[in-house]
Protein backbone atom coordinates (compact mmCIF):
# COMPACT_ATOMS: atom_id res chain seq x y z
CA UNK A 1 0.00 0.00 0.00
CA UNK A 2 0.98 3.57 -0.48
CA UNK A 3 0.05 6.24 1.69
CA UNK A 4 0.16 10.25 1.42
CA UNK A 5 0.26 12.51 4.09
CA UNK A 6 -0.26 16.48 2.90
CA UNK A 7 -0.24 19.38 5.06
CA UNK A 8 -1.97 22.30 3.86
CA UNK A 9 -2.41 25.60 5.22
CA UNK A 10 -4.72 28.58 4.02
CA UNK A 11 -4.76 32.20 4.04
CA UNK A 12 -7.20 32.75 6.37
CA UNK A 13 -10.19 34.18 4.88
CA UNK A 14 -9.77 31.54 2.66
CA UNK A 15 -9.99 28.75 5.39
CA UNK A 16 -14.09 28.03 4.37
CA UNK A 17 -13.26 27.80 1.06
CA UNK A 18 -10.72 25.56 1.64
CA UNK A 19 -12.40 23.66 3.63
CA UNK A 20 -15.11 22.96 1.68
CA UNK A 21 -12.86 21.86 -1.83
CA UNK A 22 -10.99 19.80 0.73
CA UNK A 23 -14.32 17.81 1.46
CA UNK A 24 -15.21 17.40 -2.10
CA UNK A 25 -12.16 15.89 -3.09
CA UNK A 26 -12.17 13.40 -0.31
CA UNK A 27 -15.91 12.49 -1.36
CA UNK A 28 -15.24 12.37 -5.14
CA UNK A 29 -11.64 10.07 -4.38
CA UNK A 30 -13.47 7.73 -2.60
CA UNK A 31 -16.33 7.65 -4.76
CA UNK A 32 -14.39 6.46 -7.88
CA UNK A 33 -12.71 3.55 -5.86
CA UNK A 34 -9.75 3.83 -8.14
CA UNK A 35 -7.29 2.59 -6.18
CA UNK A 36 -7.86 5.24 -3.28
CA UNK A 37 -8.72 3.32 0.09
CA UNK A 38 -9.30 6.54 2.06
CA UNK A 39 -8.61 9.56 1.38
CA UNK A 40 -9.59 11.42 5.20
CA UNK A 41 -9.74 15.26 5.52
CA UNK A 42 -8.70 16.75 9.47
CA UNK A 43 -9.08 20.67 10.37
CA UNK A 44 -6.93 21.31 12.94
CA UNK A 45 -8.85 22.65 16.20
CA UNK A 46 -6.76 25.68 17.18
CA UNK A 47 -5.50 26.72 13.57
CA UNK A 48 -8.50 26.69 11.58
CA UNK A 49 -6.51 26.95 8.58
CA UNK A 50 -4.42 24.09 9.13
CA UNK A 51 -5.38 21.08 7.20
CA UNK A 52 -4.48 17.54 7.45
CA UNK A 53 -4.99 15.15 4.26
CA UNK A 54 -4.10 11.41 4.73
CA UNK A 55 -4.36 9.00 1.68
CA UNK A 56 -3.83 5.31 1.42
CA UNK A 57 -3.74 3.89 -2.41
CA UNK A 58 -3.11 0.32 -3.28
CA UNK A 59 -0.79 0.80 -5.17
CA UNK A 60 1.90 3.91 -5.98
CA UNK A 61 0.07 3.80 -9.62
CA UNK A 62 -3.23 3.84 -7.94
CA UNK A 63 -1.99 7.78 -6.86
CA UNK A 64 -0.13 8.96 -9.52
CA UNK A 65 -3.92 7.66 -11.63
CA UNK A 66 -5.44 10.15 -8.55
CA UNK A 67 -3.39 13.03 -9.36
CA UNK A 68 -4.34 12.69 -13.12
CA UNK A 69 -7.68 13.44 -12.25
CA UNK A 70 -10.16 16.17 -13.51
CA UNK A 71 -11.37 16.32 -10.14
CA UNK A 72 -7.73 16.62 -8.84
CA UNK A 73 -6.74 18.88 -10.82
CA UNK A 74 -10.13 21.36 -10.38
CA UNK A 75 -9.57 20.89 -6.90
CA UNK A 76 -6.17 22.25 -7.22
CA UNK A 77 -7.34 25.32 -9.66
CA UNK A 78 -9.79 26.49 -7.12
CA UNK A 79 -7.47 25.93 -3.69
CA UNK A 80 -4.10 26.62 -4.87
CA UNK A 81 -4.82 30.26 -4.82
CA UNK A 82 -6.05 30.28 -1.34
CA UNK A 83 -2.88 28.07 -0.07
CA UNK A 84 -0.36 29.45 1.82
CA UNK A 85 1.56 26.22 2.11
CA UNK A 86 1.33 22.73 0.96
CA UNK A 87 3.63 19.68 2.53
CA UNK A 88 3.71 16.34 0.94
CA UNK A 89 4.96 13.63 2.42
CA UNK A 90 4.70 10.17 1.00
CA UNK A 91 5.53 6.12 1.96
CA UNK A 92 5.24 2.88 1.44
CA UNK A 93 3.33 0.86 4.08
CA UNK A 94 5.50 -1.83 5.45
CA UNK A 95 3.07 -1.96 8.71
CA UNK A 96 -0.46 -1.67 9.17
CA UNK A 97 -3.64 -4.01 9.24
CA UNK A 98 -3.45 -6.92 7.57
CA UNK A 99 0.54 -6.20 7.05
CA UNK A 100 3.10 -7.60 8.78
Amino acid sequence: MYVVVEFVESAREHRASVRQSLILLARQMTEKKLGCLMFDVGQDEMDGGSFLIYQVYATKAAYVAHLELPEYAQHRLVADPWTVHRRHLSYELISGAGIA
